[in-house]
């Protein structure tokens, strides 16, 4: 049902708001900047790992991601001439520093399991474009990670009954955040729609004051106004 949802979502955003190329634009920076946070928060996770092949086997995974975020950064410039903005948020740990350490690798793991899917749902409704073309590459790498982050939670101790519930809460958790931030950007269309028609509404009747006023011969003016602020 997920799944359904996902690419229904996928199928309305290319034939409606990606048909506009800045909105296409602004999109693939959100995938850059998801990709750079992946790293950050791979890294995160290596500071707090003792084992050393569990080290370097998360340090890989982070050049993989890395190389995924500079992908975006130059399929971007091929829909905008202006160049890729900052990052603009707080980053901020996936879980307590008490928590165990397998949480944030599963975490990682939901995560990499939902770009898995909608990068792959993007790319099978574009046509021969660049984006295809990237998308294609990192898929193949993003099924990978799935299968990997998978396997050191095991590693790392996680019984199968508490992962399981960990994927559930996680899940959650990125669905109401998900909510939150279409809400805010529902909120934010309505607002300056209606902001937009009040403008229009009100504008040709403060125009045709503004113009009885200035066709008037005298303007009359408080001198002693000025005087009492004075």
């Amino acid at each position: 049902m997920r799944a359904f949802f996902e690419r229904v979502r996928v199928k309305l955003a290319l034939a409606t708001v990606w048909k506009v190329p800045s909105n296409k634009a602004a999109a693939i920076r959100g995938f850059q900047a998801t990709e750079a946070d992946g790293v950050w928060h791979l890294h995160r996770a290596i500071a707090r790992i003792d084992d050393p092949k569990i080290r370097a086997i998360l340090f890989t995974h982070s050049l993989e991601e890395e190389s995924h975020a500079e992908e975006f950064s130059h399929t971007y410039q091929l829909y905008t001439s202006d160049r890729i903005p900052p990052a603009t948020y707080e980053r901020k740990d996936l879980t307590a520093g008490n928590e165990p350490i397998w949480k944030v690798l599963a975490y990682v793991h939901v995560g990499e399991e939902d770009a898995t899917a909608r990068f792959g749902y993007i790319a099978d409704g574009l046509g021969d474009e660049p984006l295809k073309r990237s998308l294609a590459k990192i898929v193949d790498d993003e099924a990978g990670h799935v299968d990997l982050t998978d396997h050191l939670l095991r590693s790392l101790g996680a019984q199968p009954a508490d992962v399981r519930r960990e994927y559930r809460r996680v899940r959650l958790a990125r669905f109401w955040e998900d909510w939150l931030r279409n809400s805010k950007r529902v909120v934010d269309t309505v607002a300056a729609v209606l902001l937009s028609i009040a403008y229009f509404a009100l504008a040709p009747l403060a125009t045709l004051s503004a113009r009885r006023r200035l066709e008037d011969r005298y303007v009359e003016f408080d001198n002693n106004r000025v005087k009492q602020i004075a």
